[in-house]
């Protein structure tokens, strides 16, 4: 059984706001403990899309990488991926960093070195292995990932059209690889379903198993030295890669967080089934099975020992 934590979003106050409750959660969840003076530390975050109205505040990140920060006397790399598809016909390195500083996210804002995970072509990685039975054999994790020496998985959960769930195992896998690797895990798939190609949901279980490999290959590359962190805000149904969202599903309730992601998106999909109104667009995602698939593969335990705090 692992460990999640969760700080809940109730008695805010002066001495109780949103950035206490983050350092709460960090330290209740142990985040700092294999971190020591010295190691690079790289924060994988979800940025925005154009047109997408709900990203996380700046202000979360840093509080995290300020701690990050403290643990090693380094500021740490904060980085996301390339986007596979170029709605506004912006493509490149310089479109991401716009985009970006349009929704508050810079060095300066974030208290870090923010960069492209893959680097300015978004295709910079180093491969991995995906384990003894993996159909993938190996994928490319981007370079701002697998070459520091621990990282942080800070993801935005919202609902994913592809994995069920935008979290810890999507975020801190198949979103840590290369633009070229992803869109070799895709195989085809289209990640934007508004256009109309819907998959079949055998193609479905076969991307997320795919994508539950690539987990395992960034596990490998960072030694297992893999914190998570869910925030359970601004819950969309659509994820951040998209161009638009509607509104979110439910109202904040607060933060997660485990190095052992599989609890932790276990833990996170529950609390969300049972706060939310909307339960049937929930229930469509089929999330327990990838749940089920990732302990199955090793990847970490779906049983929790869960401690709230407020």
């Amino acid at each position: 059984m692992s460990d999640v934590v969760w700080v809940d979003n109730q008695h805010v106050s002066f001495d109780n706001t949103v950035e206490h409750k983050i350092r709460r959660l960090a330290d209740a969840a142990a985040a700092t403990r294999r971190l020591s003076e010295g190691m690079r530390v790289a924060l994988k975050v979800n940025t925005s899309e154009s047109g997408y109205e709900y990203g996380l505040r700046p202000s979360f990140i840093r509080t995290l990488s300020d701690l990050a920060r403290i643990a090693t006397k380094q500021r740490p790399a904060i980085c996301d991926g390339q986007r596979l598809v170029d709605y506004w016909k912006r493509a490149g390195g310089n479109a991401f960093f716009e985009m970006s500083n349009l929704t508050g996210y810079s060095s300066e804002t974030l208290g870090g070195h923010f960069v492209i995970n893959g680097g300015f072509s978004g295709d910079e990685g180093d491969l991995f292995p995906c384990g003894d039975d993996s159909g993938l054999g190996g994928v490319e994790v981007g370079t701002a990932v697998c070459r520091s020496d621990a990282l942080w998985v800070l993801s935005h959960v919202t609902l994913n059209p592809l994995f069920g769930l935008s979290g810890a195992l999507y975020n801190g896998g198949f979103d840590c690889l290369s633009a070229r690797a992803r869109t070799r895990v895709l195989k085809g798939l289209n990640p934007y379903l508004f256009n109309g190609q819907r998959p079949s949901p055998e193609e479905l279980r076969a991307f997320r198993i795919r994508a539950l490999e690539s987990h395992m290959a960034v596990r490998t590359a960072m030694e297992d030295r893999v914190f998570y962190v869910n925030f359970l805000w601004d819950i969309t149904p659509q994820p951040e890669y998209y161009p638009f969202s509607e509104s979110p599903l439910l109202a904040n309730i607060g933060f997660m967080a485990s190095h052992d992601p599989v609890a932790l998106d276990a833990a996170t999909f529950a609390v969300i089934k049972e706060n939310a109104a909307v339960t049937p667009r929930i229930d469509e995602t089929v999330f327990e099975e990838v749940i089920e698939h990732a302990e199955r593969m090793g990847v970490g335990i779906k049983g929790e020992s869960l401690n709230r705090l407020s």
